[in-house]
């Protein structure tokens, strides 16, 4: 009796043993090693972290100035996004266009569509958000407003929106400058980061 019982626990021993490693082999993964000195390491890659410290200002006046900018570039960094997409599609499309007629037709399609889902929404910015639109969409597109304008319609067009902006205070030839412009910068990398 005492031998058929050390059995049947060596017997739920070895099921407990099976299925134990069984386990361990089912979602097992392969982690890339460095072997130092007959030890292994495991290589692990990870995501990247930003670290961003408190921000000190020097004034009260300083903390509203940029509390300002934060809120116009809340306002309009999605309208300069969307232009960037809008941008390398319309770069896309126009590739594969053969003639000229076609890439007009396209452009001339695009604008109205453009100008019916932007247009009142513009018109209600602020000049301030304005001129901050104008250096996103140069940070998004790698190209100031006013060789896009040149680029998608023509010089002329091009010359009168910047003397039509410079009566508003806009500049269109301006770009964008991540030295220049690091309160923007950091603003917006908080945003892409969700900081």
């Amino acid at each position: 009796m005492n031998y058929l019982r050390k059995i049947n626990v060596l017997f739920a021993l070895v099921l407990c043993c099976n299925f134990h490693l069984k386990a361990q082999t089912d979602g097992s993964a392969y982690v890339p090693v460095i072997v130092v000195n007959n030890d292994s390491f495991p290589i692990l890659t990870l995501p990247e972290i930003v670290v961003v410290s408190k921000r000190t200002f020097a004034s009260s006046f300083e903390q509203n100035k940029f509390n300002s900018l934060k809120k116009n570039i809340l306002i309009v960094y999605p309208y300069a996004k969307k232009a960037g997409e809008i941008f390398r599609e319309v770069q896309l499309e126009l590739t594969v266009k053969d003639s000229k007629h076609d890439r007009k037709k396209f452009l001339k399609q695009k604008e109205k569509e453009l100008d019916e889902q932007f247009q009142d929404k513009l018109k209600n910015l602020t000049t301030t958000q304005g001129d901050i639109l104008v250096k996103l969409i140069a940070r998004e597109t790698a190209q100031n407003c006013y060789e896009l304008i040149k680029e998608f319609k023509n010089p002329m067009s091009a010359f009168f929106w910047q003397s039509a902006g410079s009566l508003w205070g806009y500049d269109l030839k301006v770009t964008y400058d991540p030295q220049m412009d690091k309160d923007i910068e950091l603003i917006v990398r908080g945003i892409e980061n969700n900081f």
